[in-house]
């Protein structure tokens, strides 16, 4: 009886040692939302990411900046490294071993002959063991799948860079043309006046005044529509970094290199850095991977395991020994279903990897026409500006001379800033295409680290 309570007693004790205990962790909308209102860029735990990351500290927050900022705060990040913890977690159940199982059997013979115990007291211990490989491919599949959840990790992180760089493009589009409007509504309010003067000596029909009212109206809609639009974007570039819009007031934000990549793009390295790097592609080849272990898994459990069986009877009072063996006789099952079922899953894994590459060389040779358009309009728009440039000093010549009137000389003015936001549209397509291409490519692609900090700052470049 001593070694059944001892047999006992350390059973016990090996299932306790080593457990986790539940710990309540409470999620409390009213403290989150107070946490979040307190972000700042002035963050210490933000500057020590920073250092972390060789970002140095400085004033100017440009696309870099922003970025790092974003994946300190940005909770789609938080929500993938937990993903990323899960399948980790996952792959490392797959690695144990399956647990033996214990069964305690009393019995009692009420025939015992006088002075011979009648408890009857036996113990069984099954050991399963695992043949062919089985833990083997089970681990190496779950470890695949951990590689996809740290990929998408990757494809996350990229998209909250995206999010960022279409703000912050946004909100240089929307400064810009408000700045552009604020300067050009003192030209048309001039023009509008002189027309006015013109009218009342009867040079010009009224007609011509009420148009230049029509435009001036219309600026000062624009104007007012432009201010919105900066508001707007302020509120999404917050959004995409994860922090309260007040946080952005003293932010002294930098837009250089948005539009230009710092060396010329080769199609050739584009096209086989995207179709063989990017995190997604690289995700589906992980996902194929676990397809191929998960085949090899099902094709081993064609084969039985084992199952050990030892055990200890204490029968009216002599000890008895056994050792069991167990395995499953394959006899109406073989798998077949399950290996046919992986085989299926296996030949669509390699589909979508194939599907998808095509699409990715695709959007990177749309990209690439796209940004080459791109910077062809905007090169076409500066030779304009240069030749408007030069016909508004001409005109300015000529009224000086009084070859010209006042209206001549605004008109020309206010068609050189008409061309001024018909450049900026294209520097943001510009830019936004650049982002399309990188997007494609999942790639940096703009001016490096150096070069931003290195610059002189400029928030309209």
């Amino acid at each position: 009886m001593f070694t059944s309570r001892f047999l006992l007693s350390a059973l016990a004790l090996a299932m306790l040692a080593g457990c986790v205990t539940y710990q309540p962790k409470e999620l409390d909308p009213a403290r989150s939302q107070a946490q979040f209102e307190t972000r700042s860029l002035r963050d210490p735990g933000l500057q020590t990411f920073f250092a972390t990351h060789g970002q140095p500290a400085g004033d100017e927050w440009d696309l870099a900046r922003l970025t790092l900022t974003a994946f300190y705060f940005a909770p789609e990040l938080d929500v993938a490294r937990a993903q990323v913890a899960e399948a980790e977690g996952m792959a490392n159940a797959a690695e144990e071993r399956p647990n033996p199982s214990f069964a305690f059997t009393p019995g009692y013979n009420k025939d015992a002959i006088g002075g011979v115990t009648p408890w009857i007291i036996g113990y069984a211990l099954n050991i399963p063991v695992e043949l062919r490989g089985k833990r083997t491919y089970r681990t190496s599949g779950a470890r695949h799948k951990a590689d996809v959840a740290r990929f998408d990790l990757a494809r996350v992180a990229w998209n909250t860079r995206r999010a960022v760089r279409r703000a912050l493009i946004e909100l240089h589009a929307a400064e810009s043309t408000a700045g552009l409007w604020r300067d050009q509504k003192p030209l048309l309010a001039q023009a509008a006046q002189l027309v006015d003067a013109q009218v009342k000596a009867g040079d010009v029909s009224p007609l011509e005044a009420a148009q230049a009212r029509i435009a001036l109206n219309r600026a000062e809609l624009a104007a007012r529509g432009s201010e919105r639009g900066v508001a707007t974007a302020r509120s999404r570039l917050a959004e995409a970094i994860g922090i309260p819009l007040s946080a952005l007031a003293e932010a002294r934000l930098s837009y250089r290199g948005l539009a230009e990549p710092a060396e010329p793009v080769a199609v050739g390295e584009a096209r086989r850095w995207a179709a063989q790097n990017r995190a997604d592609l690289l995700a589906a080849l992980a996902e194929y991977a676990a397809s191929q272990s998960a085949l090899q898994l099902e094709i081993a459990r064609q084969y039985p395991d084992l199952a050990l069986g030892p055990g200890y009877q204490l029968d009216q009072g002599e000890g008895k020994w056994s050792l069991g063996l167990g395995v499953t006789l394959p006899i109406f099952d073989r798998n077949r279903g399950q290996i046919a079922a992986a085989q299926a899953r296996r030949e669509a894994a390699a589909a979508r990897f194939h599907s998808l590459q095509n699409r990715v060389i695709g959007e990177v040779d749309r990209a690439i026409s796209d940004f080459a358009s791109a910077l062809g309009d905007l090169d076409t728009i500066k030779t304009m500006r240069t030749n408007i440039e030069q016909q508004a000093r001409t005109v300015q010549a000529q009224q000086t001379a009084g070859e010209t009137s006042r209206l001549d000389l605004a008109r020309a003015q206010i068609e050189l800033a008409d061309n001024a936001r018909a450049e900026l549209d294209a520097r943001v397509r510009a830019e936004q295409a650049l982002g399309a291409l990188e997007d494609a490519v999942q790639r940096p692609l703009a001016w490096p680290d150096s070069a931003w900090r290195n610059a002189p700052s400029s928030a309209a470049n």
